[in-house]
Order: C-alpha cells, then structure tokens, then sequence
C-alpha cells in the first residue's frame, strides 16, 4: 500500500468498514482486508465485478511510471459507473497550476507545466465526466511526514534557492484525515484544494521542522530573497475543521 492508501486503509478497517485495495506489487507485509494486485495501465483486462458492492472507490495513485495512466483510470471509472458505485475520490495535486504567481484557489485556471501534472490535469477531467453521482478531486499540498519529509532532500544539498518562497504542505495525517471526511460526507461533484492554511518562507518552515524532528535544518541562500512563487488556498470551507483538528 502507498504513503496514503495504507494509513486510509488502517483507518478505516478501525472503523469497521469492509475494504477492497488494489497495488502495482504485492505488499511484503501482510494486511487484514482483501488486496488485488492491478496494474492500472492495462486495467481493461482486470475483472472489476468484485468490486461491485463496495460503494466508495478511491485513486490515490500518481501517475509515475504508467505511460497509460489516463486511460486507465478512464477504464476504471467506467467500471465504477456500470457497477452502481456511488463515490469516486482521486487524490490529485496543486502542481495543476503550475508556475502560477501569486493566489490560486479551485476557481484559478489550470496550467500544468510537466508531464506528470498534465496527466493529473487529464485524470482530474476524466473523473469530473464520470457521470458517478459524488465526485471528489481533491488537490493535494506537498505532503510530509515525520518519516518521509522533503527536508531530508534539501539537506543533501550544499545550499538551497528560494527560502523566501512560501510553502504550501500538508501533512500525511491531514491528508488521510480529509479523505475519511470525503468519505463520511459526499458532496455531489467537487474540486477542492488542500493545503495547510499557514504559508511560512520555506527556509522558516524547514528550519522549524528541523527543530522539531531534531535534525539539521537544510541551508538556504541567504542572498536569495526572492519571494515569487504561489499560495494556494481553497475557496470553499468544506475541509476546514481537519486543519484546526490535526
């Protein structure tokens, strides 16, 4: 299971909801809940019928190393459709805007520069047109943990640029905490970004993450006081009480 499926899938096994997971590869731990291995470029060949009484689907896959990705996933919602399932959620990113400046909330156009989020921008399209009754594109901030955290990156490197640019992060038990709120609470068709509401210089908030995880903080340019770059906010509240929660 990936960064977000298996704490999502823990989760919810807690709560006593029967869960259906797919992956790439079997897992080397074991799981208490049924797993399929798909490989979701050739998801046209997979039997989807065991998937029929399971009422939500959830896409936490990113669109690295599968070359059909996008029609894939097409496929899959295809399936979704046909079987009655009553929710789709995929979990995109806030890399659909690109190298925008300034503010971008959900209603700021679309601009993916990589090839990566024009994939996302594309599979963000295809669930939109599902025709499935609940859908929920939920675009992801950078995401951390205490254990995977991109502070590790930059300390590798002999100095950083861009410390005056402001983060947009969200945290691994922020993300999971909003997708069991999607879950509990459908909402018709949705596009929402999520992303902590603090935007900190980036050498502030590695610096403080350092401090906290009681590591070296990584080193910035300190002539670098260019602070261009975006702040990605939602325009809608829907997911606000996860940010005051966790």
């Amino acid at each position: 299971m990936g960064y977000l499926g298996l704490p999502l899938a823990e989760a919810l096994h807690r709560r006593g909801h029967p869960l259906l997971a797919a992956r790439r590869s079997v897992p080397p731990q074991a799981l208490p809940f049924a797993l399929q291995t798909v490989d979701i470029g050739h998801a046209a060949a997979h039997d989807w019928s065991a998937w029929a009484g399971y009422p939500v689907w959830v896409c936490l896959l990113p669109p690295s190393g599968s070359p059909d990705y996008v029609a894939g996933l097409s496929h899959w919602l295809q399936q979704a459709r046909a079987l009655g399932v009553r929710q789709v959620i995929y979990s995109s990113s806030i890399s659909v805007y690109g190298t925008a400046q300034g503010h971008c909330d959900e209603h700021s156009p679309v601009q993916p520069q990589t090839d990566s989020a024009r994939k996302v921008a594309a599979a963000e399209t295809a669930f939109l047109a599902s025709g499935v009754a609940n859908v929920d594109v939920l675009r992801l901030g950078g995401l951390y943990s205490d254990g995977r955290h991109p502070l590790f990156s930059l300390q590798k490197k002999p100095l950083n640029g861009g410390g005056a640019q402001p983060v947009n992060m969200l945290s691994q038990q922020q993300a999971v905490a909003v997708l069991l709120q999607a879950i509990a609470q459908p909402g018709g068709v949705r596009v929402r970004n999520l992303v902590a509401p603090q935007h900190p210089p980036k050498r502030q908030f590695y610096g403080a993450e350092a401090e906290r995880l009681g590591v070296v903080a990584p080193l910035f340019d300190p002539q670098d006081h260019a602070c261009s770059g975006k702040i990605v906010r939602s325009a809608y509240s829907d997911f606000d009480a996860v940010f005051t929660e966790n």
